[in-house]
């Protein structure tokens, strides 16, 4: 074990002394290591960002929605999933409404009536007025002033509250501009005789990462469909999203092209180097075997040796990119003002890590055939 020891101590004091009497073999090293990787991170951090780009376009135009509208019918009674169902089986926020009919309020403005399910009534009881009265939810748009009013439902007169409500909610991708919301308890009769009413679910996917998660909750809301006897329709942006997956596969294959050239200029470099280092001081290490040192130290020093110069190498070239990347992406490739952070980036990290680690053991491939050489043939 001492011997061990030391020896590992002596290959490591060869390889600093190395460093110090022949600078320019490391040095190489780290340079072309830093800017092939520099260069990488920048053109995979624009992927990354451009994929962002497009991902954040396609959720604010409301391609993480998926809108149904499913008609109900009381002679075949059912209820949709609640709000926890739907969450633990596809990871998403859901609202469901059922559209009862309309109503006229003061203003002579008139708006669809929804009322929701027993089951779902904790999702909407903070969106009701204080005193339980039916309630519009208006945005800006719609020109309905907040506070009192009253609402009409055919010869039927009741009082109402109007609440203002951001369009970006997702109600209000139901109920368009405006909507009153009503107590399942609270309903006039005059809407609760109506035999069929509609159902309008609306499922948001809350991590959208591809067609997938769309895809999977229209399934979802197919096999409710089918399994309760209920008709309807969907919508959704599941077409744009595939295409957008065809997009990224393609740009996939971009991003795993450009980094074997990257592994191809990097493990020739690597494996010259090491070759030649080898060479010469091959006579050196042969003693060193003839004393019975195994050829697998001499291999793992050359192998340790890499990926000390070639981590450090990529830990400068990494810390430069996120130092500098806003002048990078805003000035260099034009992509608006945004940042990566290290987690929006990991996986082109891990991408160029495993490049480079592979980089450095085919570079040492040409050691372990020299390593194993007969001692004679390099002793005569």
């Amino acid at each position: 074990m001492k011997s061990l020891i030391l020896t590992i101590l002596y290959l490591a004091k060869d390889t600093v002394h190395r460093w110090f009497t022949r600078i320019s073999s490391p040095l190489a090293r780290v340079l072309v290591v830093f800017f092939l990787s520099l260069s990488a991170l920048s053109a995979l951090g624009s992927y990354a960002i451009s994929t962002k780009l497009v991902r954040d376009k396609i959720v604010r135009q409301g391609g993480d929605i998926v809108f149904a509208t499913i008609s109900t019918n009381p002679d075949i009674p059912s209820a949709f999933p609640t709000e926890q169902d739907i969450s633990s089986a596809l990871n998403a926020d859901s609202y469901a409404l059922t559209l009862i009919g309309s109503a006229l309020l003061d203003d002579n403005k008139r708006v669809m009536v929804y009322s929701y399910d027993f089951r779902r009534a904790g999702q909407f009881i903070p969106f009701m007025a204080a005193s339980g009265l039916p309630t519009v939810l208006a945005t800006d748009e719609s020109k309905i002033n907040p506070g009192p009013t009253s609402a009409n439902f055919g010869k039927l007169k009741t009082d109402a509250f109007v609440r203002r409500m951001s369009p970006e909610h997702p109600l209000m991708r139901i109920m368009g501009q405006a909507g009153m919301l009503v107590q399942p308890e609270h309903l006039p009769e005059s809407l609760t005789n109506n035999s069929y009413t509609t159902q309008q679910v609306l499922i948001r996917v809350r991590d959208l990462n591809g067609s997938a998660e769309i895809n999977r909750a229209e399934q979802y809301l197919r096999n409710f469909m089918r399994l309760e006897g209920r008709q309807g329709n969907l919508i959704s942006a599941s077409r744009l999203l595939s295409e957008m997956d065809l997009v990224l596969s393609k740009q996939t294959q971009c991003r795993v092209a450009f980094c074997i050239g990257i592994s191809a200029i990097v493990g020739i470099l690597l494996t010259a180097l090491a070759g030649m280092e080898y060479r010469q001081n091959e006579y050196i290490y042969t003693l060193m075997k003839s004393f019975g040192i195994r050829p697998i130290l001499l291999i793992g020093t050359f192998i340790m040796e890499n990926i000390v110069i070639v981590g450090a190498s990529f830990a400068g070239a990494l810390a430069t990119f996120m130092y500098f990347q806003e002048m990078i992406v805003t000035q260099i490739l034009k992509l608006g003002n945004y940042t990566l952070t290290i987690q929006e980036i990991l996986p082109e990290i891990q991408l160029i890590c495993y490049t480079l680690l592979g980089c450095i053991l085919l570079s040492s491939l040409p050691i372990a055939a020299a390593a194993n050489r007969e001692i004679g043939k390099v002793l005569k």
